[in-house]
Protein backbone atom coordinates (compact mmCIF):
# COMPACT_ATOMS: atom_id res chain seq x y z
CA UNK A 1 0.00 0.00 0.00
CA UNK A 2 1.45 3.94 -0.39
CA UNK A 3 2.19 4.59 3.06
CA UNK A 4 4.42 5.30 5.32
CA UNK A 5 5.01 5.28 8.90
CA UNK A 6 6.34 8.39 10.81
CA UNK A 7 5.99 8.82 14.82
CA UNK A 8 3.41 6.05 14.71
CA UNK A 9 1.12 8.11 12.27
CA UNK A 10 0.19 6.03 9.08
CA UNK A 11 0.32 8.50 5.65
CA UNK A 12 -1.24 7.64 2.69
CA UNK A 13 0.62 9.30 -0.52
CA UNK A 14 -1.89 10.02 -3.29
CA UNK A 15 0.59 10.79 -6.73
CA UNK A 16 -0.29 14.44 -7.53
CA UNK A 17 -1.83 15.04 -4.13
CA UNK A 18 1.77 14.95 -3.12
CA UNK A 19 2.88 17.97 -4.50
CA UNK A 20 0.36 20.04 -2.59
CA UNK A 21 -0.36 18.37 0.57
CA UNK A 22 2.72 16.28 1.43
CA UNK A 23 1.32 12.94 2.75
CA UNK A 24 -2.16 12.42 4.15
CA UNK A 25 -2.67 11.21 7.73
CA UNK A 26 -4.87 7.87 8.22
CA UNK A 27 -7.91 9.15 9.16
CA UNK A 28 -9.18 12.28 7.48
CA UNK A 29 -11.55 14.34 5.22
CA UNK A 30 -10.91 16.14 1.99
CA UNK A 31 -13.22 18.75 0.65
CA UNK A 32 -12.80 18.85 -3.17
CA UNK A 33 -14.25 22.07 -4.71
CA UNK A 34 -14.47 21.94 -8.30
CA UNK A 35 -15.89 23.79 -11.50
CA UNK A 36 -18.10 21.76 -13.34
CA UNK A 37 -16.67 22.33 -16.52
CA UNK A 38 -13.03 21.28 -15.42
CA UNK A 39 -11.75 18.25 -15.43
CA UNK A 40 -12.30 16.91 -11.80
CA UNK A 41 -13.44 13.40 -12.27
CA UNK A 42 -10.51 12.41 -14.49
CA UNK A 43 -8.23 13.88 -11.60
CA UNK A 44 -10.43 11.50 -9.26
CA UNK A 45 -9.78 8.58 -11.32
CA UNK A 46 -5.56 8.96 -11.64
CA UNK A 47 -5.66 9.60 -8.24
CA UNK A 48 -7.50 6.62 -7.60
CA UNK A 49 -5.37 4.75 -10.22
CA UNK A 50 -2.45 5.59 -8.94
CA UNK A 51 -3.57 4.22 -5.46
CA UNK A 52 -4.42 0.51 -6.52
CA UNK A 53 -1.14 0.78 -8.22
CA UNK A 54 0.46 1.24 -4.88
CA UNK A 55 -1.86 -2.13 -3.57
CA UNK A 56 -4.55 0.59 -1.81
CA UNK A 57 -8.03 -0.16 -1.35
CA UNK A 58 -10.68 2.12 -3.13
CA UNK A 59 -14.36 2.79 -2.82
CA UNK A 60 -15.32 5.12 -5.38
CA UNK A 61 -19.06 6.75 -5.49
CA UNK A 62 -19.54 7.38 -9.24
CA UNK A 63 -21.82 10.61 -9.83
CA UNK A 64 -20.32 12.21 -12.70
CA UNK A 65 -20.91 9.69 -15.84
CA UNK A 66 -21.45 6.32 -16.61
CA UNK A 67 -19.30 3.76 -14.45
CA UNK A 68 -18.26 2.33 -17.95
CA UNK A 69 -16.42 5.10 -18.94
CA UNK A 70 -14.42 5.31 -15.28
CA UNK A 71 -13.06 2.05 -15.81
CA UNK A 72 -12.60 2.31 -19.26
CA UNK A 73 -10.55 5.50 -18.06
CA UNK A 74 -8.64 2.93 -15.97
CA UNK A 75 -7.77 0.73 -18.18
CA UNK A 76 -6.63 3.57 -20.13
CA UNK A 77 -4.05 4.24 -17.41
CA UNK A 78 -2.84 1.16 -17.60
CA UNK A 79 -5.32 -0.48 -14.56
CA UNK A 80 -7.46 -3.34 -14.93
CA UNK A 81 -9.72 -2.29 -12.76
CA UNK A 82 -11.71 -5.20 -12.95
CA UNK A 83 -8.88 -7.33 -11.24
CA UNK A 84 -9.48 -5.11 -8.41
CA UNK A 85 -13.39 -5.39 -8.03
CA UNK A 86 -12.98 -9.08 -8.39
CA UNK A 87 -10.69 -9.37 -5.23
CA UNK A 88 -13.36 -6.50 -3.62
CA UNK A 89 -9.87 -4.46 -3.33
CA UNK A 90 -11.71 -1.72 -5.32
CA UNK A 91 -15.60 -0.95 -6.01
CA UNK A 92 -17.25 1.45 -8.22
CA UNK A 93 -20.50 2.18 -6.25
CA UNK A 94 -22.82 3.67 -8.93
CA UNK A 95 -25.14 6.24 -8.20
CA UNK A 96 -25.38 7.99 -11.64
CA UNK A 97 -27.52 5.71 -13.18
CA UNK A 98 -29.96 6.27 -9.99
CA UNK A 99 -29.68 10.30 -10.59
CA UNK A 100 -30.29 9.33 -14.16
CA UNK A 101 -33.66 7.21 -14.01
CA UNK A 102 -31.42 4.60 -15.47
CA UNK A 103 -31.48 0.58 -15.01
CA UNK A 104 -27.97 -0.08 -13.19
CA UNK A 105 -26.15 -3.80 -14.41
CA UNK A 106 -23.71 -3.04 -11.61
CA UNK A 107 -22.75 -4.99 -8.78
CA UNK A 108 -22.47 -2.33 -6.32
CA UNK A 109 -25.64 0.49 -7.07
CA UNK A 110 -27.86 3.06 -5.43
CA UNK A 111 -31.49 1.89 -5.85
CA UNK A 112 -32.68 5.37 -5.82
CA UNK A 113 -31.04 8.67 -5.88
CA UNK A 114 -32.06 9.81 -2.44
CA UNK A 115 -29.57 10.80 0.04
CA UNK A 116 -30.74 8.59 2.59
CA UNK A 117 -30.71 5.45 0.89
CA UNK A 118 -26.44 6.22 0.32
CA UNK A 119 -25.96 7.41 3.81
CA UNK A 120 -27.03 4.31 4.93
CA UNK A 121 -24.61 2.15 2.38
CA UNK A 122 -22.03 4.34 2.85
CA UNK A 123 -22.10 3.97 6.89
CA UNK A 124 -22.82 -0.01 7.07
CA UNK A 125 -19.98 -0.74 4.61
CA UNK A 126 -17.27 1.33 6.17
CA UNK A 127 -16.25 -1.55 8.98
CA UNK A 128 -15.42 -4.13 5.70
CA UNK A 129 -12.88 -1.73 4.41
CA UNK A 130 -9.19 -1.26 6.21
CA UNK A 131 -7.28 1.41 7.39
CA UNK A 132 -5.66 3.30 4.55
CA UNK A 133 -8.72 3.22 1.87
CA UNK A 134 -9.44 5.71 -0.20
CA UNK A 135 -12.34 6.75 -0.02
CA UNK A 136 -13.60 8.74 -3.04
CA UNK A 137 -17.17 10.36 -3.17
CA UNK A 138 -17.19 12.18 -6.63
CA UNK A 139 -19.97 14.63 -6.21
CA UNK A 140 -22.60 15.31 -3.61
CA UNK A 141 -23.74 17.85 -5.01
CA UNK A 142 -25.06 15.62 -7.96
CA UNK A 143 -27.84 14.64 -5.24
CA UNK A 144 -31.05 16.41 -4.29
CA UNK A 145 -29.89 17.61 -1.34
CA UNK A 146 -31.33 19.88 1.69
CA UNK A 147 -27.94 21.83 3.16
CA UNK A 148 -29.42 21.52 7.12
CA UNK A 149 -29.99 17.60 6.56
CA UNK A 150 -26.71 17.00 4.82
CA UNK A 151 -24.52 18.87 7.13
CA UNK A 152 -25.73 16.49 9.70
CA UNK A 153 -25.63 13.87 7.44
CA UNK A 154 -21.72 14.52 6.28
CA UNK A 155 -20.83 14.78 9.98
CA UNK A 156 -21.95 11.48 10.86
CA UNK A 157 -20.32 9.52 7.50
CA UNK A 158 -17.01 11.52 8.06
CA UNK A 159 -16.81 10.75 11.62
CA UNK A 160 -17.63 6.98 10.43
CA UNK A 161 -14.81 6.69 8.02
CA UNK A 162 -12.25 9.20 10.33
CA UNK A 163 -12.50 6.06 13.03
CA UNK A 164 -11.87 3.65 10.38
CA UNK A 165 -8.56 5.44 9.20
CA UNK A 166 -9.49 5.89 5.87
CA UNK A 167 -8.83 9.09 3.86
CA UNK A 168 -11.93 10.44 2.50
CA UNK A 169 -12.41 12.68 -0.54
CA UNK A 170 -15.81 14.85 -0.76
CA UNK A 171 -16.70 16.65 -4.01
CA UNK A 172 -18.99 19.80 -3.98
CA UNK A 173 -19.70 22.00 -6.80
CA UNK A 174 -18.53 25.31 -6.77
CA UNK A 175 -20.94 28.35 -6.18
CA UNK A 176 -23.77 25.51 -6.39
CA UNK A 177 -24.91 25.82 -2.36
CA UNK A 178 -25.23 28.48 -0.10
CA UNK A 179 -22.49 29.94 1.31
CA UNK A 180 -23.03 29.36 5.02
CA UNK A 181 -23.05 25.50 3.75
CA UNK A 182 -19.69 25.67 2.17
CA UNK A 183 -18.49 27.13 5.73
CA UNK A 184 -20.02 24.05 7.64
CA UNK A 185 -18.23 21.77 5.04
CA UNK A 186 -14.91 23.59 5.55
CA UNK A 187 -15.27 23.18 9.60
CA UNK A 188 -15.66 19.49 8.66
CA UNK A 189 -13.31 18.53 6.50
CA UNK A 190 -9.68 18.84 7.50
CA UNK A 191 -8.22 19.79 4.00
CA UNK A 192 -9.55 21.69 1.06
CA UNK A 193 -8.27 21.63 -2.76
CA UNK A 194 -9.92 23.39 -5.51
CA UNK A 195 -10.24 22.91 -8.95
CA UNK A 196 -11.09 24.96 -11.64
CA UNK A 197 -10.59 26.52 -15.73
CA UNK A 198 -9.50 30.11 -15.86
CA UNK A 199 -8.06 31.69 -19.45
CA UNK A 200 -4.00 31.58 -19.53
CA UNK A 201 -2.28 33.36 -22.41
CA UNK A 202 -5.18 32.64 -24.19
CA UNK A 203 -6.69 29.63 -23.81
CA UNK A 204 -8.60 27.80 -21.20
CA UNK A 205 -6.73 25.57 -18.83
CA UNK A 206 -7.60 23.47 -15.38
CA UNK A 207 -6.09 24.58 -12.84
CA UNK A 208 -5.77 23.38 -8.99
CA UNK A 209 -4.66 24.42 -5.97
CA UNK A 210 -4.77 23.55 -2.41
CA UNK A 211 -5.81 25.85 0.16
CA UNK A 212 -5.35 24.14 3.95
CA UNK A 213 -4.08 20.91 5.70
CA UNK A 214 -4.95 21.15 9.32
CA UNK A 215 -2.11 20.51 11.31
CA UNK A 216 0.63 20.51 8.40
CA UNK A 217 1.76 23.01 5.85
CA UNK A 218 0.51 22.93 2.36
CA UNK A 219 1.88 24.21 -0.96
CA UNK A 220 -1.02 26.39 -2.11
CA UNK A 221 0.22 27.80 -5.78
CA UNK A 222 -1.63 27.43 -8.61
CA UNK A 223 -0.79 24.50 -10.41
CA UNK A 224 -2.10 24.00 -14.02
CA UNK A 225 -3.12 20.26 -14.96
CA UNK A 226 -1.35 18.77 -18.23
CA UNK A 227 -3.50 15.49 -19.58
CA UNK A 228 -1.45 13.72 -22.03
CA UNK A 229 -3.38 11.30 -24.70
CA UNK A 230 -4.46 8.64 -22.91
CA UNK A 231 -5.90 11.54 -19.97
CA UNK A 232 -2.77 10.62 -17.48
CA UNK A 233 -2.39 14.06 -15.62
CA UNK A 234 0.75 15.76 -14.13
CA UNK A 235 1.00 19.32 -13.04
CA UNK A 236 2.88 22.44 -13.80
CA UNK A 237 3.02 25.67 -11.26
CA UNK A 238 1.44 28.32 -13.27
CA UNK A 239 4.72 31.19 -12.57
Amino acid sequence: MNTTKSAGVRELNLSIFSEMFGRIPYGRVVLALYDPDSQYSSIMVNVAADHLKANGDLLYLVSSRPVNEIRKQFNDLDVNVEQYEARDNAVLFDTYSALMSLKSTERYQAKASNLNEVSIVISESAPQWPAGTLVIIESFSNFPLNENTFSKFSRKVAGTWRAQGTVMIIGMLMDFHPPQFYQEMKQLADGVFEVKVREHHGEIINVIRARSMKGQNSDTRWRQILFDSRMRASLRLIE
